[in-house]
């Protein structure tokens, strides 16, 4: 079963601070625009989040991801600790929601390189 963290993420810490500092631009210097412009961008970041984390991924993908193998994560959604997507009573390839993925203890992570892969994705679609 996935663990939840309480804290916010990096990326969520972010999209915070992109909104306390559209509410300064509007209330303290009273400029409008700007703080419009950093609200869009906040939305934008957390509709992007949103779509990651219910993308579906098959067992290799989500292997890749999370560093275990696939036979593990089919054991997971077996013994019920990650939902299976798959239509009931299909019996189609196992899909896996990304927000549902474990991450393997000690897994290698970076967040950089989330945030840069984000970035491109959202300069691509402005």
């Amino acid at each position: 079963m996935c663990l939840l963290v309480s804290k916010q993420s990096v990326v969520q810490q972010s999209v915070t601070k992109l909104r306390a500092k559209a509410a300064e631009f509007r209330e303290v210097f009273g400029d409008e625009g700007r703080a419009l412009t950093l609200e869009w961008a906040a939305r934008e970041v957390e509709q992007a989040l949103r779509a990651e984390t219910d993308e579906l991924l098959t067992l290799t993908e989500a292997s890749e991801i999370s560093g275990y193998h696939p036979d593990s994560l089919a054991r997971m959604v077996r013994d019920g600790q990650i939902p299976d997507l798959r239509p009931p009573k299909s019996k189609g390839m196992i899909r896996i929601r990304r927000g549902d993925l474990p991450i393997k203890p000690g897994k290698e992570h970076t967040p950089s390189a989330d945030v840069r892969e984000l970035a491109s994705r959202l300069l691509k679609r402005g």
